[in-house]
């Protein structure tokens, strides 16, 4: 992986364990039935550092692991309660050098609570997912190593010192971002005993409100990222076949947006074209603006399931 702010030449990436494999479904349908709950696999920490979802600024440039290779089966005989949604306490973790590079203001972070809480109320054309964020506590760090998160384990070291709560809880590490903008593991981790202080989000500070990345500092990231953390896979997960993203109001896109080229459109696949405006693509972000309202029951259904502990 490439490292640091300016300088990132970011392919999409790792880190991230989900819980998503299915198999392809019939023509015509679109995350119509497959179950989103199941029971992890781990082998070990380089096994989660090969697998998952982080988001870069050069969406054009990524490569990406397979992250089902990775993720274990699912148990068709499981299905999530009751969609449910609720207000997430949030616990941010600044984690800047020694010398304050990568240190973020608390007003800053207020802010970007508060472009959360807009755009999952359905902010400015999208569907009302239910979820409110309160932030509970904010801390900062001068390590630098931390800062750099140039190994997986020095994401581990961070998160074993820093991760406050439990399942129910939001943990966001600002860093340096490793050259990405962000990551994060779907719920299905905090099964885990052994890895469920992975939990949480990191994104690149750059990218929160007010941040320095041109096309990237509107808050948005950290959207993105906690979608994952809420369940959702990347519009674009499976291309134009299969069960694509798991959801079956998003249109099929066989690749990531770079940019946001209005009337993109890359799957025959279906009706529709690409879901540029979706916080789970890879537009900019002046571009996005939804989550639709099949991404809010996946998002509920999951956060009952792993999160709330609810069958």
């Amino acid at each position: 992986m490439t490292k640091r702010h300016v300088r990132l030449v970011v392919a999409l990436a790792v880190f991230a364990v989900a819980a998503l494999g299915a198999s392809p479904a019939p023509a015509g349908l679109h995350g119509a039935a497959p179950p989103v709950c199941g029971a992890e696999l781990f082998d070990g920490l380089a096994a989660l550092a090969r697998t998952g979802t982080a988001r870069g600024l050069d969406s054009t440039a990524r490569t990406e692991k397979n992250t089902e290779k990775y993720s274990g089966g699912l148990d068709g005989q499981k299905t999530p309660g009751k969609p449910t949604a609720g207000t997430i306490p949030v616990y941010v973790h600044v984690v800047h050098e020694v010398d304050g590079t990568g240190f973020v203001s608390q007003a800053d972070v207020v802010e970007q609570i508060e472009v959360l809480n807009l755009s999952f109320a359905g902010f400015p054309d999208g569907a009302d997912t239910g979820f409110r964020f309160t932030l509970a506590g904010v801390d900062w760090t001068a390590n630098d190593a931390w800062y750099a998160q140039d190994t997986f384990a020095d994401e581990v070291a961070m998160k074993t010192a820093l991760k406050r709560g439990g399942s129910a809880d939001l943990n966001i590490y600002t860093t340096s971002g490793g050259g990405f903008l962000g990551w994060a593991y779907y719920p299905s981790i905090t099964a885990s005993n052994q890895f469920g202080v992975l939990d949480g989000v990191v994104v690149h500070y750059g990218s929160l409100p007010n941040g320095f990345i041109t096309n990237f500092n509107l808050g948005y990231t950290a959207t993105h990222e906690v979608g994952h953390y809420l369940g959702l896979a990347h519009t674009f997960e499976k291309g134009c076949i299969g069960w694509g993203d798991y959801v079956d109001d998003t249109p099929y896109m066989s690749e990531p947006t770079s940019g946001c080229p209005i009337g993109k459109d890359t799957c025959t696949r279906g009706t529709g074209v690409d879901p540029i405006h979706n916080y789970m693509d890879y537009s900019i972000d002046p571009c996005y603006t939804q989550f639709t309202q099949g991404q809010t029951e996946r998002m509920q259904k999951m956060y009952a399931h792993w999160r709330l502990k609810r069958a």
